[in-house]
């Protein structure tokens, strides 16, 4: 299992090898699980008008490759809720790499690589999930960071309540993004 603080990468002692080799055994891949745990968006005026027929933004993290945080996020707090019993709760969400360079479909068909965006909504640090409505305007401050003190959870619920209490008011001044 992979550890996200400098002072657990060190080598284990003797004892400890085989207990690692069942850990991998039972996991097998679980690391690797975590990496497709969440769509690669290729649209997003698609993928955000999908998420605004049910009155939900549409959630994106912004991660970068061999992030425990981003794994643990991703893991933990994002692609459960893609997998939700009820379609109107479960949620778009993708995730896209900051140092990324592959075109997408921006939210009005232009072509837009993931460190652009990346750009346009101020991320700077990996993980960092947004809340986007269907333009592609922010609906609640990003969840820049992973968690360390065990209130990420809280943290995404409050976003999305305020994102989706956002969406609800078809007329209200919503939160631009800078960039634009």
């Amino acid at each position: 299992m992979r550890a996200c603080s400098p002072s657990a990468r060190r080598w284990p002692g003797k004892g400890a090898l085989a207990a690692l080799a069942a850990c991998a055994a039972i996991t097998g891949g679980a690391y690797a699980a975590d990496a497709a745990a969440l769509a690669t968006p290729t649209d997003l005026g698609t993928d955000g008008a999908h998420a605004a027929t049910h009155g939900n933004p549409l959630v994106i993290l912004f991660s970068l490759p061999e992030c425990c945080y981003c794994a643990v996020v991703r893991r933990n707090d994002l692609a459960p809720l893609t997998r939700m019993p009820r379609a109107a709760d479960r949620l778009v969400v993708r995730e896209l790499e900051l140092t990324g360079t592959t075109p997408l479909a921006g939210f009005h068909g232009e072509q837009v690589r993931p460190s652009e965006l990346a750009a346009r909504y101020g991320v700077k640090v990996a993980p960092t999930v947004v809340l986007l409505d269907r333009d592609g305007r922010l609906l609640a401050a990003p969840l820049a960071g992973g968690d360390v003190a065990g209130m990420y959870g809280a943290y995404l619920d409050r976003a999305l309540d305020e994102a989706r209490a956002s969406l609800a008011q078809p007329n209200a001044v919503r939160a631009t993004d800078p960039k634009k």
